[in-house]
């Protein structure tokens, strides 16, 4: 277990590690956002910082068939001890191996949609919707990351967004039930709503 930190250590940490990212000192910046992480798993900021300074740093990501085939194995056996912590309750531990998947490509979308699956299910919604966010910009035709974050905005009563991320699934697969059923029920709902405003 990390040691404690102040409040105000953790704060001057993060604004080193905004200053190091402004300077493109990536490498820099993953150390002091990594660490910050260590000490306070859910801080949004730095989880936001870091994975943008592993994008940068990594730059142009290859796209070879190789490239993405090492990825996937790699991802797939680097997983296998971040669900044993899961299921042991070690939230901070397994973020951290997820963290470390992500260093080896930051535009994994599938760890992206692990984090803020971990996140969810800990009850950290605006942790986990910035993952998909970050999972979405990588890859706007992914209809489970569309559906999802519909799914959670929905829940959190933004409507407005909900629709966009729906409507956006069902740009790219019409015949989805699981997406035209989620939007007919936002719908319905915007209805009953409507219905109780004009009373």
């Amino acid at each position: 277990m990390a040691d404690k930190i102040s409040p105000q250590d953790l704060k001057e940490f993060y604004t080193k590690g905004i200053l190091a990212f402004e300077k493109k000192n990536y490498d820099y910046a993953i150390e002091i956002f990594s660490q910050i992480l260590i000490y306070q798993h859910d801080h949004l900021e730095a989880r936001h910082y870091l994975h943008l300074s592993l994008k940068n740093k990594a730059g142009a990501a290859s796209s070879s068939s190789i490239t993405k085939a090492i990825n996937t194995a790699s991802r797939i056996l680097l997983m296998l001890p971040v669900e044993g912590m899961l299921k042991k309750g070690n939230v901070p531990a397994a973020l951290e191996g997820l963290e470390k998947i992500l260093v080896k490509n930051p535009n994994d979308t599938e760890v992206l949609k692990k984090i803020a699956d971990v996140f969810y299910k800990n009850e950290l919604v605006a942790n986990a919707l910035q993952n998909l966010e970050e999972a979405k910009a990588i890859n706007s035709k992914d209809i489970e990351i569309l559906k999802t974050l519909g799914d959670i905005y929905l829940k959190k009563e933004d409507y407005k967004n909900a629709k966009t991320n729906y409507e956006a699934a069902l740009h790219i697969d019409p015949s989805n039930t699981d997406v035209l059923k989620s939007l007919k029920n936002l719908d319905a709902l915007g209805t009953i709503q409507q219905e109780f405003k004009d009373q």
